[in-house]
């Protein structure tokens, strides 16, 4: 394993108290880059975020220790104020007043009246962000998330982290 540092390394000694056996996952390449087949003024964009941003009625993700490896699916046209937030690694105060400082749907949307992109995609993705189980991640979250962005033909994810 490389050298971790900083608040990286206090915060995998903190898991490994309480999850023994736990480490970083390494990955020995960078992931494929793809360009964009279209112009930006013409893509389909899709918003996958990890601030546990969801509608109130789906189930509030899980502060556990291990945390929560599960995502929510939402139309991205719904209102800032019919999202809800919970995550146990950041304080959700500034999420709940402002949602576009972790899940700027309203922002994107915004850019698709500005003509900067094409169109939103008919939904938006949402995780926790916080999920010790990174198998779970790679081998079922991750790639149902990418099925429905390829369902719905998106030519760009705009990934943001919490």
């Amino acid at each position: 394993m490389a050298e971790v540092e900083g608040f990286a390394l206090v915060e995998r000694e903190y898991l490994q108290r309480f999850i023994p056996g736990f480490d970083w996952r390494q990955f020995p390449e960078p992931s494929p880059r793809h360009r964009i087949a279209v112009p930006l003024e013409q893509a389909t964009v899709a918003l996958v975020g990890t601030g546990g941003a969801r509608l109130e009625s789906q189930p509030r993700f899980e502060a556990v220790r291990e945390g929560d490896p599960s995502y929510r699916v939402f139309p991205s046209d719904t209102p800032a104020d019919q999202l809800r937030f919970n995550h146990v690694g950041y304080n959700v105060r500034n999420a709940v007043a402002d949602p576009d400082v972790v899940f700027p749907l309203a922002l994107l949307r915004a850019y698709v009246g500005e003509g900067r992109i094409g169109r939103l995609a008919p939904h938006a993705y949402s995780t926790m962000g916080y999920a010790t189980q990174t198998d779970v991640l790679l081998n079922e979250t991750g790639p149902a998330i990418a099925q429905g962005l390829l369902a719905e033909r998106v030519d760009l994810a705009f990934l943001v982290p919490a």
